[in-house]
């Protein structure tokens, strides 16, 4: 079976198509209202002022929430004019014929779900209709067994993403982009406030999302055979990982985070992989010390981009013609990549 890629991307992607979530919520009244206490430096995180909100409580929260929603699916309505989306999801879907590619978003605003699902065919059953969690890991499990396509999975949650959990604990998933759930609709709770009530340091215990998210990355990033929750990934090499528009970095909220707990983790024992790849590509890497440096001293390649210039990164990191950090496992040798091959460079 030839290496997996691992995708994760952050916020970095919608900002490339001039779409930033956090800086609209921060400009509505409701979210205002219950953030005025969070710490200056907190202020950018948006997961951690939908967290704060959650002291204001259930009706608060709602009302923040339904802004959120109706934010998002209006700029839903945008995407032909997307184009960063649509070329990062074309580059992915082409190494996709070839090898088993997982997506993994932090997004909650769902346009990166509606790209990589509904026009490049990535694999989220919760995005075409009502599924239960046996459903979406068998989905997932014929893809990660066949070792090509790629599989899709939103792991903090999103705007139109709802879940229902009956008397037994059984949950069940549903993108509903208006009107209710279905049937029972007032059973059916929004994706993003279980993940706003859990907070980042519980998120994978409380949303099923983050579990089978999590825990693929876990079996990805090991070249051993593991369950991941049921998603049953069999023995093949380490994941090569790429990450996208994430802001990681050393600043007092971000070691509670599921994805910089397993790098450092991995780091720290020694476990990763040398003959893997690991890649960030990183908006004006000097401009974001921090966040450069977070990726580098994990031994990370950190590739820089500027305004118009992801998609094109992207596709040669796909492609391989890009530097990738390979590693001797507890030795973080990262490097950074100042300048890359794009057209017209």
């Amino acid at each position: 079976m030839r290496r997996p890629l691992l995708v994760v991307t952050g916020q970095g992607v919608a900002r490339a198509d001039g779409f930033n979530l956090t800086r609209r919520m921060k400009g509505t009244p409701s979210l205002a209202a219950l953030t005025a206490d969070v710490p200056r430096r907190y202020r950018q995180n948006l997961d951690a002022l939908l967290e704060a909100c959650t002291a204001g409580g259930a009706d608060a929260l709602a009302e923040v929430l339904r802004d959120l929603r109706t934010i998002c699916l209006k700029e839903r309505r945008a995407t032909l004019r997307k184009t960063a989306h649509h070329e990062v999801f074309a580059a992915l879907a082409a190494a996709a014929e070839k090898r088993l590619v997982a997506h993994l978003t932090t997004n909650v605003d769902g346009l990166t779900t509606t790209f990589a699902v509904r026009d490049f065919s990535a694999v989220w059953p919760a995005f075409r209709g009502r599924a239960t969690r046996a459903e979406v890991v068998s989905a997932l499990r014929d893809v990660i067994a066949r070792g090509t396509g790629m599989v899709h999975v939103p792991l903090h949650g999103e705007a139109a993403l709802m879940i229902a959990r009956d008397d037994d604990g059984n949950e069940t998933l549903q993108t509903v982009y208006g009107g209710p759930a279905g049937p029972g609709a007032s059973s059916w709770v929004p994706s993003l406030e279980i993940f706003a009530n859990a907070g980042i340091a519980r998120v994978t215990e409380q949303l099923l999302p983050a579990r089978l998210g999590y825990a693929l990355l876990d079996g990805l990033l090991s070249e051993t055979a593991s369950p991941c929750e049921g998603l049953d990934v069999p023995a093949r090499p380490a994941a090569d990982l790429l990450v996208l528009g994430y802001g990681a970095e050393e600043d007092g909220i971000r070691d509670a985070y599921p994805l910089e707990r397993r790098i450092d983790d991995l780091v720290r024992r020694g476990a990763r992989d040398p003959r893997s790849r690991w890649s960030a590509l990183v908006y004006r890497p000097g401009r974001f010390p921090q966040n450069t440096s977070w990726y580098e001293e994990r031994g990370f390649t950190v590739i820089g981009y500027d305004d118009g210039e992801l998609a094109a990164v992207v596709r040669q990191a796909c492609a391989g013609t890009l530097p990738g950090a390979r590693c001797v496992p507890g030795h973080a040798n990262g490097t950074r990549v100042a300048s890359h091959d794009t057209p017209g460079s």
